[in-house]
Parts: C-alpha cells; structure tokens; sequence
C-alpha cells in the first residue's frame, strides 16, 4: 500500500471515529413532549423510548425488568413527575395516565412509555412557563417539545439541565 492509500485509509477512519463520536447524545433517542393550551385547559402527550427509560426494548424476562417497567409506569402515571405548571396559574390535574408496550400484551419493538395528562387552570394568563421533573428522569435523553398556544406553535429541543418550557415567549 502506498503512502498516500495509508493516509487516505486514515483519514477515513478518522472521520468515522469522530461521526461516531459525534452521535453520543445524537445517537440517544429523543422523546416527544406534545403540549397544548386552549382557554383553561392544558394537555400534554409524552411518547419517550424504552430504551432510554428503563434499558431494554423486549418483552420484560426477569423480575427486576418487570420491576422496572412498574416503577417507570408509576412515576410516569403522575403528571408532577412529568410536567409542573407554575404555581401562579392554578392548575389542577384532571387526567393522568402512562402505559408501555412492554405491558402485556407486549408488543414488537420499537418498545415505547406513552403518557396523557391534562390540567385545569384557574389562571391560564399566569401561565408563563412549565417546569419537566421528566428530564431529570430520563438521565440525559433530550426531548422534543412542541408547544401550541393561542399565540400559535413553537418546536424545539429541551435537555437538561434546562428542564423549563417557555409557554410566552420573551
């Protein structure tokens, strides 16, 4: 092999060391935060890979996995570990809810955490913001949030340590 074949062969296993490299938190799923706020009412649809929740994405085979799908449909179930409105707006929950694909009946993978909550707010104008626990939870996984107010939707990505939702923007 010639000089310049032994430099090209390293350049290109260079480059893919640093793509993988690069995917780190790129490579990590992301999980979906859906919020919505119309007049008193606010919902939230959460969607968050198995994976990234509890480490596996197949049918529970020990009782520690099956103890850990539990424990994460239990913190998931209740809407202050997932998503806070500020106190100001007055908001209490009317619903909430997770389930897992990992629940019997399983089904094929991709193994996902689903949640539905929803809140009434006494003082939706107080609603300036959303704290998400969840991000804490998760250990890193970045969420994808998208935000529909009256003022009209916003996308984006959050990741802790930012774990606010701006419902107004500045």
């Amino acid at each position: 092999m010639s000089m310049r074949e032994l430099l090209l062969a390293g350049l290109l296993m260079l480059a893919g060391a640093v793509g993988a490299a690069e995917q780190g938190d790129a490579g990590r799923a992301a999980g979906s935060l859906e919020v919505a706020l119309k007049g008193h009412a606010l919902v939230a649809r959460l969607s968050l890979p198995a994976a990234q929740v509890v480490g596996f994405e197949q049918a529970p085979r020990t009782d520690e996995e099956r103890l850990a799908v539990r424990d994460a449909l239990g913190r998931l179930s209740e809407a202050r570990n997932v998503l806070e409105p500020v106190p100001e707006a007055l908001c209490s929950v009317t619903r909430q809810n997770a389930d897992s694909t990992l629940s019997p009946p399983v089904s094929a993978p991709p193994a996902v955490f689903t949640g539905r909550y929803a809140w009434r707010c006494q003082q939706p104008d107080a609603l300036l913001a959303l704290d998400v626990p969840l991000l804490e939870f998760i250990n890193g996984v970045p969420l994808d949030i998208l935000l529909v107010t009256p003022a009209g939707e916003r996308a984006w990505t959050l990741k802790a340590p930012d774990t606010r939702i701006p419902v107004v923007e500045d």
